[in-house]
């Protein structure tokens, strides 16, 4: 889970910094460009040599911004929609510059790819007639390195004229100075917060996640450790039993042990659960500290030894008649019956006494008129433990 938190950061960095380029570009396309147009012709009154230096173009979206210089020709038709528009150029006439005029039902870069053709370095394109010196941005994809500007339609009209009259014109282009709408400022600016926004939201969750993570996994620890230190506490109360030669458990027909699949020998460590299971005590104890229950029934030793109490289900207080004077009241877990009136019956065996041991040992011995005997046997799953020695097992009373 941890480590799809981490995918989880990282998608979501490398979306909002996918957004924040897209948008940085998108804002540097919508800048603006102008371009300074230093035309120059000869006065056809003297002859002398008339500058004209203003602020007047725009360059193309797709253009380069860059600055040439050229003499100015315009193609016939003035539209220069396509490759049949004728430039009246001179053989050998290179770096020139075509002015063409917009519309005409083709695009601009249709206009500038055509005159590219025919050999121009730069495309001046004047507005339509009724837009005086506006002037739009172009977009004109596929047209390369060839520069684009428009210019208003007053400023085109009177350079075709001039050339209309056979004067020469040339034309430099200069970079101007570049604007933005007022919106790409802010376009900016807003996604630049809202990276550094997401960006922090984001860490602070996995921060957040990591800490509960982690607090989490510490709560766990803690608790394995209390029920390691319970789990010690009952396996010391469980009753361990050295094997002597000529015990059944270790006979050919003998069980083996449930954890290391080895047979009984003389002289091996039993432990003895509550269920009247039993182990080596090498075996089971490891065991024990990590799950707390029987690998065969799944009997809970902490529950039974009344290490750990049952709280959700406490256990039932059995009634006894008056006249079973000689039995206290017995209080059993109705999960585990079997297996803790199994436990109590081992563990009887060996706190009898002398007496006790011959009372019980004769089968013709008759039971005291005080006591009831109870005919529900204990459960055993392995018969070798019923009996410790020559102890005969006596019927639960």
């Amino acid at each position: 889970m941890f480590l799809l938190a981490k995918q989880h950061l990282f998608l979501w960095l490398f979306v909002v910094s996918s957004l924040q380029v897209s948008s940085l570009h998108f804002a540097e396309a919508t800048y603006i460009c102008t371009a300074y147009l230093n035309v120059s012709f000869a006065a056809p009154q003297n002859n002398e040599t008339i500058w004209r230096y203003e602020e007047i173009g725009l360059y193309g979206q797709d253009s380069p911004k860059t600055s040439v210089v050229g003499d100015v020709y315009f193609p016939e038709p003035i539209y220069g929609c396509d490759g049949d528009a004728v430039y009246d150029i001179p053989n050998g006439s290179k770096g020139w510059v075509a002015l063409i005029q917009r519309g005409n039902g083709c695009t601009f870069s249709e206009k500038i790819n055509a005159a590219a053709s025919k050999g121009a370095i730069a495309a001046v394109i004047f507005n339509n007639i009724g837009s005086d010196n506006r002037v739009i941005q172009m977009s004109h994809p596929g047209t390369g390195d060839t520069v684009a500007i428009m210019i208003g339609h007053v400023r085109g009209m009177e350079m075709v004229r001039l050339l209309q009259q056979g004067i020469s014109v040339t034309m430099a282009i200069e970079v101007g100075k570049q604007h933005g709408y007022w919106m790409s400022h802010y376009s900016v600016f807003f996604v630049s917060i809202s990276f550094f926004v997401v960006t922090a939201a984001t860490v602070g969750y996995f921060i957040f996640y990591s800490a509960r993570r982690l607090n989490s996994v510490r709560l766990q620890n803690r608790k394995q450790k209390q029920l390691k230190a319970e789990a010690k506490k009952a396996i010391g109360q469980l009753q361990v039993r050295t094997l002597k030669p000529g015990d059944k458990e270790t006979g050919p027909d003998a069980d083996t042990c449930a954890v290391c699949i080895e047979a009984y020998k003389a002289g091996d460590v039993l432990s003895i659960l509550t269920c009247n299971h039993f182990f080596h005590k090498q075996c089971i104890e490891p065991w024990l500290l990590e799950h707390r229950t029987c690998p065969m029934c799944k009997c809970d030793i902490l529950k039974a030894l009344g290490v750990e109490p049952d709280i959700e289900e406490p256990p039932q207080q059995i009634a006894v008649p008056p006249e079973m004077f000689s039995f206290p009241s017995a209080t059993e877990d109705t999960r585990s019956e079997t297996a803790s009136s199994g436990y109590a019956s081992i563990q009887g065996i060996e706190q009898h006494s002398p007496l006790e041991d011959a009372t019980h040992s004769s089968p013709e011995s008759t039971p005291d008129l005080g006591s009831v005997e109870v005919d529900i046997q204990p459960h055993y799953d392995n018969l070798a433990f019923e009996s410790d020695g020559n102890s005969q097992r006596e019927p639960r009373t």
